[in-house]
């Protein structure tokens, strides 16, 4: 299922492993809070991560492999957003697993460009956590944030003439700004679309 590159593995995998590697992180991060409730949802977490990894079938598991589905990615990526939320721990490990169902599921019409559709969505919420930031009062990175992010949503289409083109550099640039003086989670967002222009998705 779903287009796949010289490496052998869909856009939606790759996402999909890149989200799993930050809901290692987190959930690890929920074992040091001390609370029960945390630990719980760090252990789930984990869980998750297997599941995902199993329907990956990067180890060969034989018997024990789970077959990768879009809506087994949903409802891993919801419930890791309401983790997020209920444990005020951010929302990247989950829209991250929720980029890659959606990725999953527009591949069976492959008329969509994956890194586009990251890059897309990883501008939004740039300018989303941008205007976060301005209203707790830091503007000037605020209006960076959402100045980068403008930028990259309008080298997006092919019939807008933009001086500035779609390439793999200026993904990657806007990107690093964005992750290194405005937002974290976004940022790491438009470079996985950086990731993923080099595997020519």
């Amino acid at each position: 299922m779903g287009e796949t590159s010289k490496v052998g593995i869909s856009a939606s995998k790759v996402v999909a492993l890149i989200g799993a590697l930050v809901v290692i992180q987190v959930s690890i991060a929920y074992f040091y809070s001390g609370n029960v409730i945390n630990i719980l949802y760090g252990v789930i977490g984990l869980i998750f991560v297997a599941i995902i990894f199993m329907s990956l079938e990067i180890v060969d598991l034989k018997k024990a492999n789970i077959s990768y589905y879009w809506w087994i990615l949903l409802i891993i990526g919801a419930l890791l957003i309401l983790f997020g939320y209920l444990v005020g721990s951010g929302y990247l490990a989950g829209i991250l697993v929720l980029i890659a169902a959606l990725l999953e599921l527009l591949s069976q019409k492959k008329t969509y460009s994956a890194s586009k559709i990251v890059a897309l969505i990883g501008a939004c919420y740039a300018i989303y956590e941008s205007i976060m930031l301005f209203l707790s009062g830091s503007i000037a990175l605020a209006i960076v944030g959402i100045v980068f992010a403008i930028v990259l949503i309008l080298t997006l289409p092919a019939k807008i003439d933009v001086i500035i083109p779609y390439a793999w550099w200026v993904v990657l640039i806007i990107g690093f700004v964005i992750f290194t003086y405005v937002a974290n989670d976004s940022g790491i967002i438009i470079m996985v679309a950086f990731i993923l222009i080099l595997m020519a998705y």
